[in-house]
């Protein structure tokens, strides 16, 4: 990209966190059509770890009860929600996780495991890799890039907190695989609200080669390869995602 050698409108295809499906369901795809692609891996769940997010989910989804108590789980809030249908769970997911994305690592985690005990279920614990299959990622041709320890908001971390989380990530996955890792990925990854400037320059200063955001946009030669753009390619019709991609080619 720096250098204007890259073919027109090109584009590079990443996953994030390091789900089990990733290299179980995605990553035969990939190789059967010819491509590779970037894993980004939170490395404090690989081997038998989920992370909080994971853990309200499944509560949710697995659960036999019909009403979810909100009292005592999210700050503030009374009242409950109703899991009679697939619908109002899949809003009650996405409703708690809201509330408790910005907490501290320590408090949405202690929240998390309390719904699952509310809820009474005992989510899994097979949901991401191991490090066998980072290996085999890499073995087959993918590349492998950083994304934290804990998948923490960066952005609500002190300077030397933030930092920690972030080489610590790679080094684990240095270990793992043997070899420098040069790419990483900021947790939920919008600017200036997941991760700050102060976070860039920590990448920066580690040594990575370039490390990726979420906000929506196409990169060029001159975009800061400390915050490269990205967009999630959620849409189910060609033509969706082709305006998609339309829309991201004419972001500055």
């Amino acid at each position: 990209m720096q250098s204007g050698t890259l073919p027109a409108r090109a584009a590079c295809i990443t996953f994030d966190d390091g789900y089990a499906d990733n290299h179980r369901v995605a990553m035969p795809i990939l190789l059967r059509h010819g491509l590779t692609a970037t894993f980004f891996i939170a490395t404090g769940f690989l081997d038998g770890g989920r992370m909080w997010n994971d853990t309200v989910t499944e509560s949710i989804r697995r659960t036999k009860s019909q009403k979810f108590a909100l009292d005592g789980v999210l700050s503030g809030t009374q009242g409950a929600l109703n899991l009679s249908t697939t619908e109002e769970r899949r809003a009650a997911i996405s409703r708690v996780i809201s509330d408790l994305k910005y907490l501290s690592i320590a408090d949405r985690t202690v929240r998390a495991d309390r719904i699952a005990r509310l809820l009474e279920v005992q989510p899994p614990n097979d949901l991401m890799m191991t490090s066998d299959e980072v290996r085999a990622q890499r073995k087959a041709g993918m590349q492998i890039g950083a994304h934290t320890v804990s998948h923490p908001i960066l952005a609500k971390l002190s300077r030397s907190a933030a930092c920690a989380e972030i080489l610590q990530s790679k080094q684990t996955l240095e270990g793992i695989l043997g070899e420098r890792v040069g790419l990483f990925a900021y947790p939920n990854g919008k600017p200036q609200v997941d991760y700050s400037n102060e976070s860039a320059d920590i990448v920066r200063e580690l040594g990575f080669d370039a490390a990726v955001s979420t906000r929506w946009a196409a990169a060029n030669a001159t975009t800061d390869r400390f915050q490269l753009p990205r967009f999630t390619p959620w849409d189910k019709t060609r033509v969706r995602f082709g305006l998609r991609m339309i829309k991201n080619l004419r972001r500055e």
